[in-house]
């Protein structure tokens, strides 16, 4: 068995999909499946290069629309790859994919992996639906990443028959840091914001990652609690100005983009984790997991059809509370800071789910079960 995973971008450059798909393709050549990337470059030249063990094949890439990168290199790539691999892992939404393997259309197996439905782009998908339609027929087989996606996506429900849920997971080993480096960033930090508690978010600087909604909710907030949300993206300085705005300066910090080092050490000196999006675009919410490997307690949103608060289990591992409701998310996260023994609680209970359902070994173990069904392999 060879695969080659099909995705927008592949680490260095990271984020959810890119996570996932980097979890899975290393997990499966340490178990001797050999496997190979093709995706799109951040830069106007082609590379093929290699990652770790993965040899990689990035299309130059010239123009960015709708979140897509305009790579028609793959098409080429995927070409000259023809033939060589048993099972082609799809990784969407990616428009510019299933655009390659509708004119390049592969002798292997076709694994989607369906990330997210396309939520925030309703004109385009008018568009693309014809072609994700010939995909989403064309599919050997369809992988859901929680039962709540499979079960409430419009595009998944017809072909429930080849929909197969596997969960995303990480290498709690791969958020270790030395141990000087973490301890020095720990001070760090301490010395910016104090002994204060610390509600630390993070994620891109998008609509639907509601952190409005969590500006908002901050002037709800105990008094000496200070709200951390890290990460870059094009509503940076609008968020910023509505902390301004509002006279919240002391209760709220945008900081910008992270350091996987910084990252770590929020992750370590925070009192909970908070996820306030507002739609399905937030599919899952990897970050969650390294929340919940940090023993951290979540609270997040009760997103109807998202993965988000079934990886959350309310009254398990943190709280839910309804979309787009400041006074709420204000609330849940006003109810941990009062009872510190129910946020420990929370927090060792998300970290034994995360060992029982999210792990990178667990992931790939059930995506080899899918490819062995879809060739016709023995278990």
């Amino acid at each position: 068995m060879k695969t080659l995973q099909f995705t927008k971008f592949y680490p260095p450059v990271f984020g959810g999909i890119e996570t996932a798909t980097y979890e899975l393709a290393e997990g499966l050549i340490a178990r001797g499946v050999p496997t190979d990337v093709l995706c799109a470059n951040t830069e106007r030249r082609a590379v093929r290069d290699t990652y770790g063990p993965v040899r990689v094949s990035r299309a130059a890439s010239y123009a960015k629309l709708l979140s897509t990168s305009m790579a028609p290199g793959l098409i080429t790539e995927l070409a000259r790859m023809r033939g060589q691999h048993d099972i082609v892992h799809v990784h969407l939404p990616n428009p510019m994919a299933n655009v390659a393997l509708r004119l390049v259309p592969p002798r292997a197996r076709i694994v989607l992996h369906w990330h997210s439905d396309i939520i925030n782009q309703a004109r385009a998908l008018k568009l693309y639906e014809p072609l994700q339609q010939w995909m989403l027929r064309r599919a050997d087989a369809i992988i859901a990443t929680s039962p709540p996606y499979a079960a409430h996506s419009p595009w998944l429900r017809p072909y429930s028959d080849k929909v197969h849920v596997v969960p995303l997971g990480i290498q709690a080993d791969r958020l270790l840091h030395p141990q000087q480096a973490l301890s020095d960033a720990r001070r760090a930090l301490r010395a910016r914001h104090g002994e204060r508690p610390l509600i630390f978010s993070i994620g891109r600087m998008a609509t639907y990652k509601g952190f409005d909604v969590l500006t908002e909710a901050s002037r709800e907030l105990r008094r000496g609690a200070l709200v951390v949300v890290g990460g870059g993206g094009e509503l940076l300085d609008s968020h910023r100005e509505q902390v301004r705005h509002l006279g919240l300066e002391g209760r709220i910090v945008f900081t910008g983009r992270l350091s996987d080092l910084e990252v770590a050490a929020y992750m370590a000196e925070a009192t909970m984790f908070c996820l306030p999006s507002t739609n399905r675009a937030e599919a899952f919410g990897m970050v969650l997991l390294e929340a919940m490997v940090a023993g951290l307690p979540i609270v997040s949103t009760d997103i109807a059809g998202s993965g988000v608060p079934w990886v959350n289990a309310h009254g398990e591992s943190g709280l839910n509370v309804p979309i787009l409701q400041p006074r709420a998310l204000a609330d849940a996260i006003n109810r941990l800071l009062d009872d510190p023994v129910l946020a420990r609680q929370y927090g060792d209970a998300g970290r034994r789910r995360f060992e029982t359902h999210f792990t990178a070994d667990r992931m790939v173990e059930q995506t080899l079960a899918v490819y062995r069904q879809v060739l016709g392999q023995p278990g």
